[in-house]
């Protein structure tokens, strides 16, 4: 702090906050105040500072109501609320007004070394959100995404598919099944289905920090194409069926997938959505609905 290196000081302090240490929380409120351009950055560590204030504050320390009041009053990762400001200023002044009744505790100045635990936000660490999303897309109904967001980077893993099991007695191109004389028994084309899996990774980038993110990512992609084939006589095939499905060789690929989208963060929920393409042959959408923690 004294070289005016923020950005060290900052790394140094954040180290405090997983056990809630007053003497880390009071430095990293004084550079918020006192830093304007190093607020952008602060965001994650400040969320923490306020959860662990927060929480001491419940916890009976009366000492640091004056600094709940400024995180209200100053908007320190919070709505700025005058009322709520007001309110803990308040209560500590009458508290200070009966100092009988009030516990003794320790001066967050003056002693660092009492902790006070507070729980996990994240699912991994406090230094970073996570979150996890149900994902469907009309190709792939049944998916899965999740992953970790910082103030300036995040990265996420996606995998889907469609759940479906076709058993193909034949294999075929766009025009004929190879296998089958055109004449033995004569058939037709009839309906078809397509089988899709995929599983991707990439990284996110804030727009909005902490709110709205930019996703862009690839990965692997499979779609197999299926028709199934139909007697147009009363002659079977040799599987000693009327109808069958076959494997459509040409119609299907497999390979890189790469996409784009985004992702909202609403308090607790989280929103997703995005376009993805394999080999550049298709083009389908996703959607997704989760939880940030």
């Amino acid at each position: 702090m004294q070289q005016k290196d923020y950005q060290r000081a900052l790394s140094w302090f954040c180290d405090g906050l997983d056990s809630c240490d007053r003497y880390s929380i009071l430095k990293l409120y004084e550079m918020w105040i006192n830093q304007d351009f190093m607020r952008e950055s602060m965001n994650a560590p400040m969320r923490i500072c306020f959860e662990c204030v927060d929480s001491m504050v419940k916890a009976g320390e009366t000492e640091m109501m004056l600094l709940l009041s400024d995180f209200y009053k100053y908007g320190v990762w919070t709505r700025q609320n005058s009322d709520s400001s007001d309110y803990w200023k308040n209560e500590y002044e009458a508290l200070k007004k009966k100092p009988d009744t009030i516990p003794e505790k320790p001066n967050p100045r003056e002693d660092s070394s009492v902790i006070v635990k507070v729980p996990r936000k994240s699912l991994l660490s406090n230094r970073f959100c996570s979150f996890l999303t149900y994902t469907w897309s009309p190709t792939m109904p049944f998916g899965f995404t999740a992953g970790i967001y910082f103030d300036k980077l995040g990265g996420y893993v996606s995998g889907r598919t469609d759940f479906k099991s076709i058993h193909a007695a034949y294999e075929c191109n766009n025009t004929r099944v190879p296998a089958i004389d055109i004449e033995n028994p004569p058939y037709e084309f009839n309906r078809e289905k397509w089988r899709s899996q995929m599983i991707t990774g990439g990284v996110l980038c804030p727009i909005v920090k902490n709110r709205w993110f930019l996703s862009v990512g690839g990965g692997y992609g499979k779609r197999e194409y299926y028709r199934e084939i139909r007697s147009t006589t009363s002659q079977k095939f040799s599987t000693g069926n009327t109808s069958e499905w076959c494997f459509n060789t040409e119609a299907s690929y497999q390979g890189l997938t790469l996409e784009i989208g985004s992702m909202f963060i609403w308090k607790k929920l989280a929103v997703t959505g995005g376009v993805n393409s394999t080999r550049f042959k298709d083009l389908d959408i996703s959607i997704g609905l989760g939880l940030s923690f």
